[in-house]
């Protein structure tokens, strides 16, 4: 793959693996369809995995009249069950073949759809107090802790009203997350930049990151993604 020096190695990686996606995985209708949670402990069948994330960590928590932006869409996997739920969505990532992935979907939540193109891992791009809750699912799972802190940093500026985040990440001391760690090591992902790979990471990290900013935490789930964490939290004022 040829490295493009304006592209953040995020952003390269995922619109590589876009563009590789069809010929991987030729039966299945959506980017994202591959993932189904069972390597995470979470699900048997993709099915039964949307079933969770959306009775677990969308239907409790948003309501119809959020505006929800949803960091790293993917293939609009989770922006189509956040789109049955929320009043409007944005949706951003750093991969613009991923957004165009999701823009496909034609997804029409009731307040509308927008789509913004991340720069080099950070959320300039996206408005002040332009939403009330901020979904980040699958995304921080590949992401280095400094490029987590970096984001959560950034989102009290993005964020307005309830302030609500719901955020999904990697937990290295998990047996399931361990023994994902030690799969990757064998196969040299360990020296990888940051991208397809699953950095280290952990729940006590990720605690540090939030009591350090100020973020109210509301519930950290352990059980659900057994090799993860989610934590719900509002971001500060």
């Amino acid at each position: 793959m040829t490295h493009h020096p304006d592209q953040s190695p995020y952003e390269e990686a995922w619109d590589g693996y876009s563009r590789a996606w069809r010929e991987l995985h030729p039966g299945l209708p959506h980017l994202g369809d591959e993932w189904t949670g069972k390597a995470a402990g979470a699900a048997s069948s993709l099915d039964e995995y949307c079933r969770l994330i959306e009775a677990r960590f969308i239907a409790p928590w948003i309501t119809p009249g959020d505006t929800v932006l949803e960091i790293g869409v993917g293939g609009g996997r989770t922006a189509a069950l956040l789109a049955a739920r929320c009043g409007r969505l944005i949706c951003a990532d750093v991969s613009r073949e991923m957004l165009e992935r999701t823009r496909a979907r034609q997804l029409s939540p009731p307040g509308g759809i927008s789509f913004v193109k991340l720069d080099h891992g950070g959320l300039d791009a996206v408005p002040d107090a332009v939403a009330d809750a901020c979904f980040c699912y699958d995304t921080m799972v590949h992401m280095a802790p400094e490029d987590i802190f970096t984001y959560l940093a950034a989102l009290p500026r993005i964020l307005r009203g309830r302030r609500l985040c719901i955020l999904h990440h990697g937990e290295i001391l998990s047996d399931l997350g361990f023994r994902k760690f030690l799969a990757d090591q064998s196969e040299g992902h360990g020296r990888r930049r940051p991208g397809l790979s699953f950095p280290v990471m952990t729940r006590a990290i990720m605690q540090r990151f939030l009591d350090h900013l100020g973020y109210e935490v509301l519930r950290c789930d352990t059980e659900s993604v057994p090799r993860d964490c989610v934590w719900v939290c509002r971001a500060p004022a």
